[in-house]
C-alpha cells in the first residue's frame, strides 16, 4: 500500500503515528502531546456573558447565565464579590448577583451576598437596584437577609421610589413562596405581608397579598390581614379577602365571619367577588350554606354565587381545580 493512499480520519495524531509505524516497520518513537489543564478566565467568562446577554438568543442567554452560576461555585468568592460591586450593566449585574447568591446558598455562607444587598438598597441607579434585587430571585432570600442582620429587607426595598425596584420585590417574594418553598414557609409569607403593609404602591401591595401563600402564617399576621379589609383602597380590601381565604384552618371560623361581614357591607363588586372566593376557599364543600345565606344581598352578584354552587357540587377536593371550574362556568 502506498503512503499516498492513507487518509487519517478523526482519530488522534498518536493513532496515525502507530499506523504509519506498522506500515513502514518503524518503531513508534513519537509521544502524544499531553493534555494540559488551563484555568478558565473569570473575566473572560463575564465578557462572554455580557455579549450573550446583549446579542444572544433567549436560549443562549439562559445558557450563559446558568454556566456562570455553575462556575461560580468553584471560583474565588472575592473575585465574584468584586465583580458584583463593580458591574455597571444591569443585565450583567443581575446574572452576577444570581451567581453570587447561588454560591452563597451552596457554601452556606450568607455573608457572601452583602455586596448584592448593598447595591439593592443603596445604588444610585434604579435599574442597578432592581437588577440587584432580581439577582436574589430563586434563592431563600428572606433567610439570607435575616442572616445578614436584617439591615436590608423587602419591607425596606418595597418603599423604593423606582417602580422597577418595587416590581422586582414583588416578583421575588411571589416566586420564593411558590417555587422555592411551595407555599409552606411562614417567614416568606409573613415577609410578604410586612412588605405589602409598608408599600405605598397599592397595586404592588395587592399583588403580594393575593399571590403569596398564606397557609402557614401566624395569628398575628391573620389579624393584620383582617385589618386590611377596612382599607380605603378597594384593591387592598379585595387582596386581603383573597389572602384570608388561604389562612390556616385554626383561623377559619373568625375569618369567615369577617368575610361575610365584608360581603354584606361592601359596595365594590370586585371586592365582593373576592370575599365570596375567600369564603369558599375556607370552607370548600362546607361553604354552600353560607353562600346561600348571601343570595340577594347583592343581586347583581347572585350569578357568581350560582357558579360557586355549581362548581362545589362537583365535589372537587383541590382548590386550583375548583377555582378553574368556577371560572369556566362564569365565562
Amino acid at each position: 500500500m502506498s503512503s499516498s493512499h492513507f487518509r487519517p480520519g478523526r482519530g488522534s495524531r498518536w493513532s496515525a503515528l502507530l499506523l504509519a509505524s506498522a506500515l513502514w516497520g518503524l518503531p513508534a518513537r513519537a509521544e502524544p502531546t499531553p493534555l494540559r489543564q488551563t484555568a478558565c478566565s473569570f473575566t473572560g467568562m463575564i465578557d462572554e456573558l455580557r455579549v450573550a446577554l446583549k446579542t444572544g438568543s433567549p436560549a443562549y442567554r439562559k445558557y450563559a447565565r446558568e454556566r456562570l452560576k455553575a462556575a461560580a461555585r468553584v471560583m474565588p468568592a472575592d473575585e465574584l464579590r468584586a465583580a458584583v460591586q463593580g458591574e455597571r450593566d444591569p443585565d450583567t449585574l443581575e446574572a452576577l448577583g444570581a451567581a453570587l447568591a447561588s454560591k452563597s446558598s451552596f457554601t452556606e455562607d450568607a455573608t457572601l451576598v452583602q455586596p448584592l444587598l448593598a447595591r439593592a438598597a443603596q445604588d444610585g441607579d434604579p435599574q442597578a437596584r432592581a437588577a440587584a434585587v432580581r439577582g436574589l430571585r430563586g434563592t431563600g432570600s428572606v433567610d439570607l437577609m435575616a442572616k445578614n442582620g436584617g439591615g436590608v429587607t423587602y419591607e425596606q426595598l418595597i418603599r423604593d421610589s423606582a417602580p422597577e425596584v418595587r416590581q422586582a420585590v414583588v416578583d421575588n417574594l411571589v416566586h420564593e413562596s411558590a417555587k422555592v418553598y411551595f407555599g409552606h414557609e411562614r417567614t416568606v409569607s409573613e415577609a410578604a405581608v410586612s412588605a405589602a403593609l409598608a408599600a405605598k404602591d397599592p397595586q404592588a401591595a395587592a399583588r403580594l397579598l393575593s399571590e403569596v401563600s398564606m397557609e402557614a402564617v401566624g395569628s398575628g399576621t391573620v389579624e393584620q390581614l383582617r385589618q386590611q379589609l377596612r382599607s380605603e383602597e378597594p384593591a387592598l380590601r379585595g387582596a386581603a379577602a383573597t389572602a384570608l381565604g388561604g389562612v390556616p384552618g385554626a383561623e377559619s371560623a373568625a375569618v369567615k365571619e369577617a368575610l361575610v361581614a365584608l360581603y354584606r357591607g361592601e359596595r365594590d363588586p370586585a371586592v365582593r367577588k373576592a370575599a365570596l372566593q375567600g369564603i369558599v376557599r375556607l370552607g370548600m364543600g362546607g361553604a354552600r350554606a353560607t353562600l346561600e345565606s348571601l343570595r340577594g344581598v347583592a343581586p347583581a352578584l347572585d350569578p357568581e354565587i350560582d357558579a360557586w354552587q355549581s362548581a362545589l357540587r362537583l365535589g372537587l377536593q383541590e382548590w386550583h381545580l375548583l377555582l378553574r371550574e368556577k371560572e369556566r362556568l362564569r365565562r
